[in-house]
């Protein structure tokens, strides 16, 4: 024991440094796995409404998709704490919401980025203008009444939704031109192709000091600036007084 803690006094500034780098890592992988190009063509402005999620009750979404190589549904769910043998349940389904294209479950914490809960499928090539279903289905034991996870979703038909269909189960309604707060996302493919695409989208309206090698520029700036100033407080040593 007394040998582990002296090598770890030797390593300790090593130890600390490689604990950072693997955290960095880690927050860009996490980022990268989950990484797609999501519509950003319109907001969910307006009055909003919760939609419950009641136990083996499905909520149903149709959408358009609006590119090719469709390979996400993101959508804002809120309140969920899992308990033991709780299921929750995303599926991407034909526009008829009966067949099946993808299915997730999560009996924890579900893949989220941001404010949305991501669900991943394998991208669908021939995606474009071709009309989906998404469905969200709690499975629980407990009765939880007031405690039962949401689903963000406009209160009021929007003509921007005209071409999607929110179904609400557990309450027996179907509303047109409403939608949850659910966007698809999209891949080119490769990586650096949806990077690219990122930064495109970040430049958008922006002054021209802001183009796309400029950003790559400056955000490869802070991540090594970032590196080099965790390296020097951790190995640089305090001054000695005599």
């Amino acid at each position: 024991m007394k040998t582990f803690f002296q090598l770890f006094r030797t390593y300790s500034q090593v130890t600390l440094f490689t604990f950072f780098l693997l955290g960095v890592m880690t927050i860009v992988g996490t980022f990268l796995y989950h990484f797609g190009i999501g519509e950003s063509g319109y907001n969910f402005l307006g009055k909003t409404k919760r939609v419950t999620l009641s136990t083996g009750a499905p909520i149903t979404q149709t959408f358009t998709a609006h590119d090719n190589r469709m390979h996400q549904v993101r959508a804002i769910l809120r309140n969920v704490h899992f308990e033991w043998g709780d299921t929750l349940t995303f599926s991407l389904l034909d526009e008829t919401c009966q067949k099946a294209i993808a299915t997730k479950d999560w009996n924890a914490e579900p893949d989220k980025q941001g404010a949305y809960t991501v669900f991943s499928f394998d991208p669908i090539a021939d995606s474009k203008d071709k009309k989906y279903c998404f469905s969200a289905t709690y499975f629980s034991e407990n009765n939880r009444k007031g405690e039962k996870p949401y689903l963000s979703a406009t209160d009021a038909p929007d003509a921007v939704f005209s071409d999607r269909i929110l179904t609400d189960t557990n309450k027996n309604k179907v509303y047109s031109s409403q939608t949850l707060f659910l966007r698809p996302a999209y891949t080119g493919g490769s990586l650096t192709h949806d990077l690219w695409s990122l930064v495109t989208r970040l430049t958008e309206d922006k002054p021209a000091v802001f183009n796309n090698w400029n950003l790559i520029l400056l955000f490869a700036t802070l991540m090594i600036g970032s590196i080099v100033f965790a390296y020097f407080i951790v190995f640089t040593k305090a001054p000695t007084h005599d």
